[in-house]
């Protein structure tokens, strides 16, 4: 890749359950990869790894919730991070839009020209889905309606891509995708961080 067009690197988790050391692999594997921006796919739990992943590892912190968080964990995203499923995020040509589980239903809308489009959901699609996970027919909907070029579910307990589908699988089993984006090209991987590091 040229020194032009740079990639950008995300790394996914989902379904943290509030556990401390997976957060702090997290915190740990971003220091090693040099990755600044973390995608929360739901059920993280704990409002308070919210804050310490801003605060104590410096990421950026994007996400949506799952059907374990309540309001303490949106308002956490909203004051600590970016809730997706009130707003999209744009960093260089990528868009990040989310739909989740406890804010209010936002309009969504078509990105500009020459962006992609990630949609982070907590559940699968009945389209987009890479497992048998939880689905809904909504995140298809609202796929289809942002011209979705990629869509993360966190309900996966194992990472898997399927398409255009993608899920992280589960971050208190040691799991965390990576997504690197570069001139309209995805390229996503994953490790087991209780593994390998």
């Amino acid at each position: 890749m040229s020194s032009q067009h740079p990639s950008l690197k995300l790394a996914v988790v989902s379904w943290l359950y509030g556990d401390k050391t997976a957060g702090r692999l997290l915190c740990y594997y971003l220091r090693a990869r040099n990755i600044r921006i973390v995608v929360l796919a739901g059920n993280t739990v704990s409002p308070s790894l919210i804050e310490w992943l801003s605060e104590k590892c410096g990421a950026v912190i994007l996400g949506v919730t799952g059907n374990l968080d309540d309001t303490s964990v949106a308002s956490a995203l909203a004051s600590k991070g970016f809730l997706l499923e009130t707003k999209s995020y744009l960093v260089d040509n990528l868009r990040l839009t989310g739909l989740g589980l406890t804010a209010t239903p936002m309009e969504y809308t078509i990105g500009s020209t020459g962006e992609a489009t990630v949609l982070v959901s907590f559940l699968n699609g009945r389209l987009h889905k890479c497992c048998s996970g939880s689905s809904a027919s909504m995140v298809d909907e609202v796929s289809r309606t942002v011209k979705a070029n990629l869509v993360v579910t966190g309900s996966c307990p194992s990472p898997c891509v399927s398409e255009r589908a993608m899920s992280p699988g589960f971050a208190y089993l040691g799991w965390v995708g990576v997504i690197e984006y570069s001139a309209g090209y995805f390229n996503i991987g994953f490790e087991n961080l209780r593994k390998s590091l």
